[in-house]
């Protein structure tokens, strides 16, 4: 039986999901992601949870048959660190965190560049993603446009 870790802010994981989507693309906050770890003989996963809405989704990055048809351990550990903000990899969204116009993406296997897509407001200047709320660029101090 498999259950959820939470892991801390300094791990890699965290920190890849955080600097990747600084805004939730479901409630449009700059907010913070819980990411939890799923260990088990037959999923390896993660749980990423938006602090401000709620909004929670999973990423699967390998199955038991993954290691049986021969991809070793140490290589579905790096790999499952590297792609877990990579732009191919697919999260699929498990709850809306209240957002009601969310329901349509709920378990739909959808790419990480589309769910930063979704944040819709960004920076004229550097391009880093805006909250709906902030007037100024937090990462290079531009007005907002």
């Amino acid at each position: 039986m498999s259950k959820w870790t939470k892991l801390f802010d300094w791990q890699l994981p965290p920190k890849a999901v955080n600097e990747a989507l600084p805004v939730c693309p479901i409630c449009k906050r700059r907010s913070k992601k819980e990411v939890f770890e799923k260990l088990g003989w037959t999923v390896r996963g993660y749980r990423i949870v938006c602090n401000s809405c709620g909004a929670e989704w999973e990423y699967i990055t390998s199955t038991l048959k993954d290691m049986f048809l021969g991809i070793g351990a140490s290589v579905v550990v790096s790999s499952r660190i590297a792609k877990i903000a990579n732009d191919e990899s697919i999260w699929i969204l498990r709850k809306t965190g209240g957002v009601k116009e969310a329901e349509k993406f709920l378990d739909k296997e959808i790419n990480f560049s589309t769910w930063k897509q979704m944040v819709r407001s960004f920076c004229g200047k550097c391009g880093n993603p805006l909250a709906e709320d902030e007037k100024f660029c937090p990462k290079c101090g531009a007005k907002r446009e």
